[in-house]
């Protein structure tokens, strides 16, 4: 089974703990688990997304 993990300022980071996401037509059928975030990592991410945006906000739809 594959751990997805969160995306945080460009690196991959590991949960504390990870979710089944379930087949919602077949509730056995596990199609992976996802990283479940600390307020740790909601933090980094929060962080991070600050310092991107003025760079991202100015850019084209084409960029």
């Amino acid at each position: 089974m594959q751990n997805f993990d969160n995306l945080i300022n460009g690196e991959w980071r590991a949960g504390a703990s990870y979710s089944p996401n379930l087949n919602p037509s077949n509730l056995t059928d596990v199609l992976g688990q996802y990283a479940q975030g600390s307020a740790a990592d909601v933090e980094a991410a929060v962080a991070a997304a600050t310092a991107a945006f003025p760079a991202w906000a100015t850019g084209s739809i084409q960029a």
